[in-house]
């Protein structure tokens, strides 16, 4: 055998004649390459990285209170959002979130990522003309000319760069708006960004879809690799997002984060933003920064520096399940996905500025909307549109009254009674496990004395089909203008398990408690020591209820009847109203509306006892949880 010739040369040419001759030699070759580092950079496999650390290499923000490099711990909410949009499974990711929260930033980060790592043509779909023409300049431009790293990419062709179109080396980037089909149309996208879904406006030709389907359709070719990002602070409740965000996505996630003093994990509700009941000032409120949030665990009053330490050390979590996020999409491998985003895990959002966006709400219906959309990022109910019986008949089930629903759904009972001269009108009702707040009703009526009254909410046994007994946990008894003193001696009899109540229209916190020493009008203490009064912003829990009868029987969160309620309760249900004059809830003149106010107390009470956040319990495949036990320590 021909001993073999070693040629080392700059670059593989086998043309050259050397080459030639030993070839036709019949000698074996062993060639070495000598690559540039232009040719190594190319050819290099590089290590995949996630997104969220790819932004923190490469990306420098320009239009931000915080310029500079870009750093996850400024909204470290986002990185789980960036990661989760490149996993494998993963196609169409939904973000209903409030303004000031980085939602669109977070979005440019991936098309940044994708520029570099997977490339592939994007198209950004805006409201209007003149927002693309913005962020087309300011953002994305500015993105990529503000990264060494995505600079490389540009060619250095002027008219390769518009304001409507940006054709890098190896990809375009487009520009459309909702109102223009043209630019719709004709191309195919692998990167699809709707970006404030619920600002579209379309003229209605039934020629054309609506732009968000147009857009879709362009994603076809890339069937397998597609990515479809659909962003926007929700307005009403058939919105682009928010049917996004509870219909098509298949999974809901909530960011939750852990108390820096006890480190309890929970998701941030507004529900616990605290400040002092006698502030009505937004401008003091934001000015004097008099608001906290509390710890659903150990009471611990965050501040803003509090807040977002608790922020920093948190983890988005599937909303059903709990489960964190990346083991819940190795698991699940889901195809569509949600992210729910209020504006009090922002940094740049103070809860004081939450707190003042709820006081000026209380003043204006046009305000009250503006905290709905752009603090809780959830839709607006219009609370003022008339209720039929027919849609309360409609909530029935098949129990019989007096049965609280199996299966282990229900956590506790509550009770509300509206006090009248001539007795007292009441509802039981079941409630579910977790913070959707579903109930159903188990047993209503009314009865004419304080001793039949006590029959019904804790000598009798309301039993689920297998059988288990469910104790009424908390009642909540009108005190105010029927009865005072014999509703005071009624609760102290029973201290612990029901407590007298009073409604207010305009008061700052859903509820607080004060101390009744004295009968009313009388010098004579009240025998055993003071009782707590109950307190609540009856608007804010009458909104809920208006809110909750809209929800579909077979939706999380919605207010059941048994299946022999009958008209007059259905016609009491829809006996208020919002007047669009005074932003408060008024009663139909000449229509009774105790049901109405029964089923208010129920929800004071159900947030009173915080239910919503007791823990569902674990079980096996043929246990049912036990009902909880009350405990008159905690009211």
């Amino acid at each position: 055998m021909l001993a073999a010739q070693t040629f080392t040369v700059a670059r593989p040419a086998w043309l050259w004649p050397e080459l030639a001759a030993t070839l036709a030699s019949g000698r074996r070759l062993e060639i070495g390459c000598d690559f540039s580092a232009a040719d190594r950079t190319v050819l290099r496999k590089r290590r995949k990285i996630p997104v969220s650390d790819w932004c923190e290499r490469h990306r420098f923000v320009t239009m931000s209170a915080i310029p500079g490099p870009w750093r996850n711990e400024v909204t470290p909410y986002l990185t789980g959002i960036m990661d989760a949009s490149f996993f494998e499974s993963v196609q169409t990711v939904v973000i209903c979130a409030a303004p000031q929260t980085g939602k669109s930033e977070a979005v440019n980060n991936c098309i940044g990522y994708a520029i570099d790592r997977d490339p592939g043509p994007v198209l950004y779909v805006y409201p209007d003309r003149q927002t693309a023409r913005d962020n087309s300049r300011d953002r994305i431009q500015a993105m990529i000319n503000g990264s060494p790293r995505l600079r490389g990419y540009v060619r250095s062709v002027v008219e390769d760069i518009t304001t409507m179109a940006i054709n890098l080396e190896h990809m375009p980037i487009y520009m459309a708006w909702a109102r223009s089909p043209s630019r719709l149309a004709n191309k195919p996208i692998r990167y699809l960004v709707f970006d404030e879904t619920d600002k579209y406006q379309y003229a209605a030709d039934s020629r054309e879809a609506d732009p968000v389907s147009l857009g879709e359709k362009r994603t076809t070719t890339y069937k397998w690799s597609r990515r479809i990002w659909k962003i926007s602070s929700p307005t009403v409740e058939t919105g682009y997002i928010w049917q996004a965000f509870t219909q098509e996505a298949q999974f809901r996630y909530d960011y939750i984060v852990r108390c820096p003093a006890c480190g309890h994990a929970q998701r941030m509700v507004f529900e616990q933003i605290k400040f002092p009941s006698d502030c009505r000032d937004p401008e003091r409120m934001e000015t004097e920064r008099l608001a906290r949030y509390e710890c659903q665990a150990c009471k611990a009053q965050w501040d803003d520096e509090d807040r977002n330490k608790a922020v920093r050390a948190g983890e988005w979590r599937e909303r059903e399940s709990g489960m964190e996020l990346a083991e819940h999409l190795r698991r699940e491998r889901p195809v569509k996905i949600g992210f729910h985003i209020p504006s009090w895990l922002s940094w740049f959002v103070g809860l004081s500025e939450v707190a003042a966006a709820f006081l000026k709400g209380l003043k204006s219906k046009a305000k009250l909307k503006d905290f709905q959309n752009s603090h809780k990022a959830e839709p607006w109910y219009d609370y003022s549109i008339e209720r039929h019986e027919d849609q309360i008949l409609a909530l029935r089930d098949e129990r019989p009254r007096g049965r609280v629903p199996g299966g282990g759904l229900v956590a506790g009972l509550t009770a509300g009674v509206d006090t009248q001269d001539d007795g007292f009108w009441y509802e039981v009702r079941a409630w579910g496990y977790g913070e959707t707040e579903e109930s159903w009703q188990v047993r209503e009526g009314f009865v004419t004395t304080f001793e039949a009254l006590a029959e019904v909410l804790w000598k009798h046994e309301y039993k689920d089909p297998d059988g288990l007994v469910y104790p009424v946990a908390l009642t909540v008894q009108d005190a105010m203008g029927h009865k005072t003193t014999e509703v005071y001696d009624f609760c102290r009899r029973y201290r612990g398990l029901i407590l007298p109540f009073k409604g207010e229209a305009r008061m700052a916190a859903a509820i607080a408690y004060s101390k009744i020493d004295h009968y009313p009008g009388k010098a004579q203490p009240i025998p055993g020591g003071p009782l707590q009064l109950l307190r609540a912003n009856v608007n804010v829990f009458k909104s809920n209820l208006a809110a909750k009868l809209e929800i579909a029987p077979a939706d999380p969160g919605a207010w059941h009847l048994h299946g022999e309620a009958d008209v007059e309760w259905a016609r009491q249900m829809t006996a208020e109203y919002i007047d669009p004059e005074t932003q408060e809830w008024t009663a139909i003149e000449g229509r009774r509306n105790h049901a109405w106010d029964v089923s208010v107390y129920n929800l004071v009470a159900a947030y009173a006892c915080g239910l919503r956040f007791w823990p569902t319990p674990t079980v096996g495949p043929e246990q049912a949880p036990r009902p909880r036990q009350p405990k008159p320590s905690r009211w």
